[in-house]
């Protein structure tokens, strides 16, 4: 087993990604903390771990709270003694309510005529509070975690951190989404950052920059145009799985990654194909 008695935590792990790859590091052997803000979607993750025999617990806090995430970390603690991997996970991705009144014609426009002069009016029409949820979730909930998390990695002298960005903070694809892009730009940037700023430390800094994948979040979330529209802006014709991206976080979070540092993979079925991220 890859992470034998490694003690990890993932945010945001009721579901969709983060439930995946909790399962992914617990059948390497980690003890695993399960983060959500729903206590029915911890206990169903929770339950899928002690199922195939791993050691799973339970913590209900909203990452967007510097107050709840010292909370969370304090009860990780007491139960496991210390942190060796944080995944940074938790987020949500929405359409604005401009840009879903607007899309449909957007779309009947690039069908009929190749080209697309229509605006969404996503930024144009964005509240302030649409705005600033995303944020505080996305990038403060990383911050306060990995804030945290240093605390304990950085005077042990190893770490694991894996934040969880996007194709929308890497490349020009989620045009009508400017609050998502900018948070998950903003984690790219951070991940960064830190990553060179404690790696003497013996703490890895590294992330994922998935692009589409079929969770339960995004299938709500997302307009079934949008979907078509990205599966046909997609070589490989599909959308990604949540375990293709829970084996990169394996990865990312065993020691086989000891070469990467300040990393940005994106698995992303051939939509962006880049170097040097």
């Amino acid at each position: 087993m890859k992470l034998k008695d490694k003690i990890a935590l993932v945010t945001g792990a009721g579901s969709g990604l983060g439930q995946a790859s909790i399962l992914a590091l617990a059948r390497e052997g980690a003890k695993v903390a399960v983060n959500d803000i729903h206590d029915n979607r911890i206990q169903e993750t929770v339950s899928l771990v002690e199922k195939e025999g791993g050691e799973a617990f339970g913590v209900n806090a909203d990452v967007s709270s510097a107050k709840a995430v010292k909370g969370m970390f304090e009860k990780i603690v007491k139960k496991f003694g210390t942190l060796d991997i944080l995944v940074n996970n938790a987020g949500f991705m929405n359409l604005s309510a401009k840009m879903r009144e607007n899309f449909p014609k957007i779309f009947q426009e690039a069908m009929t005529t190749g080209t697309v002069t229509m605006s969404p009016q996503a930024t144009r029409f964005m509240t302030d509070d649409e705005w600033q949820s995303m944020i505080d979730l996305h990038l403060y909930g990383t911050f306060y975690c990995t804030r945290e998390a240093l605390n304990i990695m950085e005077d042990k002298g190893y770490g694991k951190i894996v934040n969880m960005g996007s194709i929308c903070g890497l490349s020009a694809s989620c045009a009508g989404s400017p609050h998502y892009s900018a948070a998950k730009g903003g984690i790219l940037a951070f991940t960064k950052s830190v990553a060179q700023e404690v790696i003497g430390r013996g703490v890895y800094v590294n992330a994922l920059a998935p692009g589409f994948v079929e969770t339960p979040g995004l299938i709500e979330q997302t307009l079934p145009d949008v979907l078509t529209l990205v599966k046909m802006r997609t070589p490989l014709g599909r959308l990604g799985t949540p375990e293709e991206i829970a084996t990169l976080v394996v990865y990312l979070a065993s020691d086989e990654s000891n070469f990467m540092v300040g990393a940005v993979l994106s698995p992303n079925g051939g939509m962006v194909i880049s170097i040097g991220y």
